[in-house]
């Protein structure tokens, strides 16, 4: 469970928080462990787009700056106001899709990396109603900001990947 990511951690610890909770229990107590696990399905969506973006141009996702989260959250304000709209009208949802989350990063199998990019390519055109992750990329590559943050990751990846450095050098 090493490989796991940190979010996907907390989400299922409070998956088992919520669960956990017997009748009678603070619902205070409910609502709060229910806004984190909201709070980290959405950072856990950005790391798996920055995850993509990383895979397109061939750079280690540690390379993207914090410019590029920030220009990241910034650019899916919209969508995740519209995701947390949604968690109001439905709540079972919310953990619907962290369990989904959940079962699928943990999962052992050689299949790994692609069910995982299943999953998001489902959560994104189903709740999202975004019909191509990719689309959702190549959107993110219009924004001037992220474009800045990706072009300096560059010569980063260049520097740790000889192969890369010897790619741009040709492009």
């Amino acid at each position: 469970m090493s490989n796991i990511s940190p979010y996907t951690r907390v989400i299922a610890d409070c998956l088992e928080s919520i669960s956990d909770a017997k009748p009678g229990e603070s619902d205070y107590e409910v609502r709060q462990a229910t806004q984190l696990l909201i709070n980290m399905l959405q950072g856990r969506m950005l790391e798996h787009i920055k995850q993509r973006v990383s895979s397109y141009y061939k750079i280690e996702p540690e390379a993207l700056t914090e410019e590029f989260s920030v220009s990241l959250i910034e650019v899916f304000a919209e969508i995740f106001g519209l995701f947390r709209n949604k968690f109001e009208e439905m709540p079972w949802l919310v953990k619907e899709i962290a369990k989904r989350i959940v079962e699928t990063e943990t999962r052992n199998g050689s299949k790994t990396e692609r069910r995982i990019n299943q999953l998001y390519l489902s959560i994104f055109c189903k709740y999202f109603e975004y019909k191509n992750i990719e689309k959702i990329i190549s959107t993110l590559q219009t924004d001037p900001r992220i474009q800045h943050a990706i072009i300096a990751a560059i010569p980063v990846a260049a520097q740790t990947r000889p192969e890369l450095s010897q790619a741009y050098a040709r492009s």
